[in-house]
């Protein structure tokens, strides 16, 4: 199975189950997505509760004055509450529960009123405290257990007032408990699709995520494959040539030269022939690396240019300093002592022959002209004896 159908698998066995290390990114996915609707219907709650005073006027009318009383100072209280809950914690458990917290309060005072009140509407009135329970339920989109025990405890004090307001006879509970229980259930219900509903689309959103994320590092992969030379690790000749582009379209717009260096392995195909293709391969593969590592950090840019030619792409502008460059990293490739009893020189060890120029050079008008001529100064190191730097200044040097 593969990376893709394991992910989809995964998320497919926990279901509407947060796992636990997406549990942060979850809470985060709630805020952004539904923080606007908890905060909106804490509105819509405390608007809905504060309208009800014109019910409490007309059907308990001597609670009138208490009710909008109460109902002010808890439309104040909740104000301050939405406002360190919304703009000061936002903690997603809090701005899923504070309408729902509120709502228990709410049925607590308004029943205070009910029970002081000798209104004779109040058997009848009591029937009205559903909303408060089709609120609750209604609004919440992140906890489900908090939701099930703040009904538990708005049905337990709706139950509770009622028993007491009818000196505890059962059969008006009974009947206000018909009534009560499918609206309970339902809303639960509601709530319980809702919240699983927002945990799916959040593992649908991850799962597209780890797609896009699978998608992208397949994408630099094959980008960074086609781009690189599988033998050596280094930039391959592709590579460079857009390399090489770049670096000039950068020097006409900002006026900085740049280097160029061209090195050749010295009488490879000897070495090639008498040591065989896999010690040819691994000699390539430690001179890449020697003269990978003997460059700083965003010297210079090292590409295979093809068999045992190598090319440097260096933000140098001073020629003496490439010249030094170039010298150093000759040495540091002879340094390796790398066996080659096969070269006709005799040298018996291996290495390598460099041609350096700057974008300064006379004659360089052009990308091209540059490789051009630090091909010719490259043919020069040759022709003096190889294991040497030819640049546009300096003649060629050697060991």
């Amino acid at each position: 199975m593969g990376a893709s159908e394991s992910g989809k698998a995964s998320f497919r066995q926990t279901g509407r189950v947060i796992p636990a290390h997406l549990h942060a990114a979850y809470q985060r996915y709630v805020v952004q997505q539904h923080g606007r609707f908890l905060l909106a219907i804490n509105f819509i709650a405390m608007i809905a509760y504060d309208l009800y005073v014109f019910a409490d006027a007309l059907l308990i009318p001597d609670m009138a004055w208490e009710s909008l009383a109460l109902r002010i100072g808890l439309s104040l209280i909740g104000l301050v509450n939405i406002y360190l809950v919304f703009w000061r914690s936002r903690n997603v458990l809090l701005m899923d529960m504070l309408m729902p917290v509120h709502d228990i309060i709410s049925t607590i005072a308004w029943f205070e009123l009910l029970k002081r009140s000798t209104s004779p509407d109040v058997p009848t009135f009591v029937y009205a405290s559903v909303v408060f329970i089709i609120l609750a339920n209604l609004g919440a989109r992140y906890s489900f257990r908090g939701i099930l025990a703040c009904s538990c405890a708005i049905s337990a004090i709706i139950l509770y007032n009622l028993w007491l307001l009818h000196d505890g006879q059962s059969k008006p509970l009974l009947v206000f408990s018909i009534a009560y229980l499918p609206v309970l259930l339902f809303s639960l219900f509601i709530s319980w699709t809702n919240i699983s509903g927002v945990r799916l689309a959040f593992l649908d959103d991850q799962e597209k995520q780890r797609q896009r994320d699978e998608l992208a590092a397949l994408n630099q992969r094959l980008s960074e494959q086609a781009s690189t030379d599988a033998l050596t690790g280094v930039g391959n000749r592709r590579a460079f040539d857009l390399a090489l582009q770049e670096h000039w379209q950068q020097m006409q717009r900002n006026g900085r030269p740049f280097s160029l260096l061209l090195l050749d392995i010295d009488f490879f195909k000897p070495f090639n022939d008498h040591y065989g293709h896999q010690v040819g391969d691994q000699c390539l593969r430690h001179v890449a690396d020697c003269i990978s590592n003997s460059l700083r950090h965003g010297q210079g840019e090292m590409y295979r240019y093809g068999g045992e030619e190598f090319v440097i792409l260096l933000q140098i502008t001073d020629a003496d300093e490439l010249n030094t460059l170039a010298e150093r990293l000759r040495e540091q490739v002879a340094s390796l002592a790398i066996e080659h009893r096969h070269r006709p020189d005799a040298l018996n060890r291996l290495t390598i022959s460099i041609g350096a120029s700057t974008t300064q050079a006379a004659g360089v008008h052009q990308a091209q002209d540059l490789f051009a001529h630090c091909d010719r100064l490259l043919y020069q190191a040759k022709q003096l004896g190889r294991n040497r730097v030819c640049s546009q200044t300096l003649q060629a040097q050697a060991v």
